[in-house]
């Protein structure tokens, strides 16, 4: 059976910028291996969910695997505590994602991510500090866990098999909204943490909402007075001394299995434990591919490339980080930069390495526009090739070209039933 390969650049695809001479990151970007890939392929721009929900990463790798996740989709804090695995079974929970922030009241200053300067060290001692000094139980009879990761993330997990626990719940970000279980990011907010207010008028999402607010409260407190943010202070760094709380979620439906779907297997390589949640409800395999800063490392690139290829699997989904946290931090020339290193490690053995009968998709998870420095709704390019696909003769792997592509697919979850349909 051919094999598929699906190449996601995160948050890759971008708006024309001015100090690119007003093109786009990925038609700046010298890339010899996508630009072959262009001039033998079908490009087209998609959706990845609609025109008013921003995807993440997670809704987004759901949506290219045609998943709709405005069906599906059970919240990010879910999908990263079921993909850590610390989300205790048989009970009743509510599941967030978490920043370690640093808030100035007085100056009316946050930094939601601290500026990712706590080292793992630092950030351990502030999760070990908070999960051994904060007990709920004067309040309901429910538990947590708390877990830290990746310089200023974490996840936290407020469970209980007494309680009935609710999701549903508003962020204490004010950097980030929800629409129903999707968190949406928001430009010029009001740099002011938030109080969580039940989003239904169930009783679940009022005490959830309550322990929320609690736990956040006593955390913050623990954060203020602790060794490692008087020892940041002293030596003029920001102290991380506030714990903002996003994107919950509960239990989620049961998805149909891929293979079941599509009478295909599927491996998956990526960071994000919520991606490694999303193979383990659809029934796929789940690998690890994290590299060194940005995934712009030469060595990680050719040892995840050798992996990618030679995987067993009959569709094969690869997320590179590279270009989406330049997009946050508004560097054009470095997302320019992460596009082409990608290219010259990854793209171009890849395609020394890949069979002739073997179909390719090349996309984004969404887009990371450097002008704004977050997600958007923005279209972005998807690329197929195959053998059994009229070329479309474009000659780069673009926001430009592809617009002026001919492959009949409009949106991310058209996209396997397509391949299936089309290409098999």
């Amino acid at each position: 059976m051919k094999k598929t390969y699906m190449i996601i650049l995160d948050g890759a695809a971008d708006r024309p910028i001015k100090e690119l001479g007003n093109i786009t990151p990925l038609e700046k970007a010298h890339t010899p291996a996508l630009d072959y890939l262009a001039k033998n392929s079908k490009q087209t721009m998609i959706t990845i969910i609609d025109d008013e929900i921003c995807p993440e990463s997670d809704s987004g790798a759901m949506a290219l695997l045609s998943y709709d996740p405005l069906k599906y989709y059970p919240g990010r804090g879910t999908l990263e505590g079921l993909g850590t695995g610390f989300i205790p079974s048989n009970c009743s929970y509510a599941s967030f994602r978490v920043n370690f922030a640093s808030y100035n009241k007085e100056e009316n200053i946050l930094d939601r991510r601290t500026k990712r300067g706590l080292s793992d060290e630092e950030l351990s001692a502030l999760a070990e500090s908070i999960s051994n000094n904060i007990n709920l139980k004067d309040l309901y009879d429910v538990e947590f866990k708390l877990l830290a990761f990746a310089h200023h993330r974490g996840i936290l997990c407020l469970y209980s098999d007494k309680i009935e626990l609710s999701g549903n719940v508003s962020n204490t970000d004010p950097g980030f909204k929800k629409n129903g279980y999707f968190g949406y990011p928001v430009n010029n907010y009001n740099p002011v943490p938030e109080r969580c207010v039940p989003l239904d008028d169930t009783n679940s999402a009022k005490i959830t909402a309550e322990l929320v607010n609690a736990f956040q409260d006593r955390a913050n407190e623990i954060l203020r007075n602790h060794e490692v943010n008087k020892k940041r202070i002293e030596s003029g760094k920001l102290p991380s001394n506030y714990l903002l709380i996003r994107d919950g979620g509960g239990v989620p439906q049961e998805f149909p299995k891929f293979q079941d779907k599509f009478g295909l297997t599927l491996s998956m390589y990526g960071q994000l434990p919520a991606e490694c949640a999303i193979a383990n409800l659809i029934g796929g395999t789940f690998n690890y591919s994290k590299g060194l800063d940005l995934q712009i490392d030469k060595d990680f690139l050719e040892s995840a490339e050798k992996k990618f290829v030679k995987d067993e699997s009959d569709v094969v989904f690869i997320h590179l980080k590279g270009p989406d946290e330049p997009g946050h931090d508004a560097l054009p020339l470095k997302k320019v930069e992460a596009i082409e290193i990608i290219d010259k490690y990854f793209i171009s053995n890849f395609i020394k390495d890949m069979a002739e009968d073997d179909i390719v998709i090349v996309t984004c998870d969404h887009s990371t526009p450097c002008e704004l420095g977050i997600h958007s709704t923005d279209c972005v390019p998807l690329l197929i090739y195959s053998k059994k696909l009229e070329s479309d003769n474009k000659d780069k792997f673009c926001e430009n070209d592809a617009s002026k592509g001919t492959l009949e697919i409009n949106k991310a979850i058209e996209i396997i039933p397509y391949i299936k349909e089309k290409l098999m």
